[in-house]
């Protein structure tokens, strides 16, 4: 049997070969590939070991040069074997298929956002109030650091307002008056004079570079199916818009250590435009909220230096003491063993900003018990014996995953932003009809959960992402019930590629079959 795109054979016999090879003649064995052009990633298995080591250096020689995809070789006792790839490089176990990738969860806007008012790139001079404002604050703190330092700070020679229209043409946005009045300053303080506090600006190419890689603006995490995709609020609440990233905020500067500052073009309701964030590497969760603008940041560094607070680093830093890097409450909260969880909860620290909990290793608990945190918008019970969700009084919250002998699901009923559901290794049957009751019930898990009746799953209007594993799938599709319309589904535990293409065209992708791969042949 043959079918597909001509080429695969040889490379399809040298994986049967390394499978044998590691996996011996005893049984059957699987070898799956991700080949995305530069990298191979495998996974083998036979009936006796669940991990097969694999030889991959003649099979990526055969793949040198062509284009990305998923591989698979199924080989019997016998010698045979059946060949399957396609160019879905994801499509290996665990299953995932991405019917709409377009699709976004709530708070993950795509590219596009209205652009706030005073945006638009005028090539007007800076505002010259402002810019005395930065003169001055740079200024003072140049004179400061010289008598430190014995010389002038290491900055980039400052830029003209024709560099700055130039810029902002490239990227279509106007950039805040302080950020202009800077960069006609300095074109950059790589050297990390100080200027910033522990931060320092990059040059404005740097910043057009990081504006226009990828989609406009900044940020963009957790956007994927798979992704958790809560997004979580910058304290101080409602200074900051609840987005995975914007069109409008513009990464500007790093701490040269994997974290970086946007300005925010685009506040929420209690912000101001031009507000300073930092996200990256140290930054879990939402982006932390630095200053309300950065004539703020030069005015708490200068205001230091002159008063003494500071400390001369070795190289050209003056590290002055600003609270420019004080750490707000953790937005979450892990609670393990509470003998007395609703005190437990009460004595939390700043319960209004605790917008995660992770619960873990309990017996019988009714979930109405974290009503005081009122900004809780996931929560996560593991290990428990039988849960209550009684979350009508948690009015935030978006994400309920719950690990547990037994789940309650009546109480559940009627919660109105509810989008993500995870009902993990429930061996109690699932009595799933009150999922009806939830308008935005937008992701669903039910790995390893006993589900009798399907019909629920099927019926509800805003499913989009569905997470079983593959006996849950067979049963799915053997309901009888009209498939939902899905942005993506995700099998776990082993599967192959195959059952995958099957899948694709059993919810819909109906032209998946004409770039599938097969064939079979016989190792001697």
């Amino acid at each position: 049997m043959t079918s597909g795109e001509p080429g695969f054979g040889a490379i399809a016999r040298a994986m049967a070969e390394a499978l044998r090879a590691n996996a011996g003649s005893a049984s059957g064995a699987t070898l799956q590939l991700r080949h995305t052009g530069s990298a191979i990633s495998c996974r083998a298995w036979n009936n006796a070991w669940a991990n097969l080591s694999v030889d991959l250096l003649p099979i990526a020689k055969l793949l040198r040069g062509r284009p990305p995809s998923a591989l698979e070789v199924q080989l019997a006792a016998d010698g045979s074997y059946t060949f399957t790839a396609r160019p879905d490089i994801a499509t290996v176990s665990p299953g995932r298929l991405v019917f709409d990738p377009d699709f976004r969860y709530p708070g993950h806007p795509r590219p596009g956002l209205p652009r706030p008012a005073g945006t638009e790139p005028t090539g007007a001079p800076t505002d010259p109030t402002v810019l005395a404002e930065v003169t001055r604050l740079t200024s003072e703190f140049a004179e400061l650091y010289a008598g430190i330092k014995g010389g002038p700070p290491p900055w980039a020679s400052g830029l003209g307002e024709a560099d700055l229209a130039a810029a902002e043409a490239r990227i279509g946005v106007r950039l805040p008056e302080d950020l202009r009045a800077l960069y006609l300053v300095a074109d950059g303080d790589m050297r990390e004079s100080g200027l910033l506090g522990p931060y320092c600006h990059e040059s404005l190419g740097r910043l057009v570079h990081n504006y226009l890689d990828g989609e406009p603006g900044s940020c963009g995490w957790d956007d994927d199916p798979d992704d958790d995709g809560v997004v979580f609020e910058t304290p101080p609440f409602g200074h900051v818009k609840r987005l995975s990233r914007n069109d409008w905020w513009v990464t500007f500067g790093t701490d040269l250590a994997g974290n970086f500052l946007l300005v925010d073009l685009d506040p929420a309701e209690r912000g101001r435009a031009g507000q300073v964030l930092e996200y990256g590497r140290d930054i879990y969760g939402p982006p932390r909220y630095v200053a309300p603008s950065i004539t703020a940041m030069l005015t708490d560094v200068v205001e230091a230096l002159r008063a003494g607070k500071y400390e001369s680093r070795y190289g050209a830093t003056v590290a002055a003491e600003t609270g420019l890097r004080e750490e707000p409450r953790s937005f979450d909260e892990g609670i393990s063993d509470a003998a007395d969880l609703p005190a437990t909860v009460a004595g939390l620290a700043g319960p209004e900003l605790v917008q995660q909990v992770y619960l873990n290793d309990l017996g019988d608990v009714d979930l109405a018990v974290f009503e005081p945190l009122t900004s809780l918008r996931s929560l996560s019970v593991n290990r428990a014996g039988a849960v209550t969700p009684a979350i009508r009084g948690l009015e935030a919250l978006e994400s309920v995953q719950i690990h547990a002998s037994r789940v309650e699901l009546a109480a559940l009923a009627g919660h109105p932003v509810l989008w993500d559901l995870q009902l993990a290794d429930s061996p109690a049957p699932l009595d799933l009809t009150v999922l009806r009751t939830l308008p935005n019930l937008t992701r669903l898990s039910l790995e390893g959960s006993a589900v009798p009746d399907w019909g629920p799953v099927c019926a509800l209007p805003a499913l989009r992402v569905l997470k079983l594993d593959m006996a849950q799938v067979r049963a799915l599709l053997g309901s009888g019930h009209p498939l939902p319309r899905l942005a993506a589904l995700f099998v776990s535990g082993r599967t192959t590629l195959p059952e995958m293409n099957a899948l694709r065209l059993a919810f819909g992708e109906h032209d998946a079959a004409g770039t599938v791969t097969e064939l079979s042949g016989a190792l001697t």
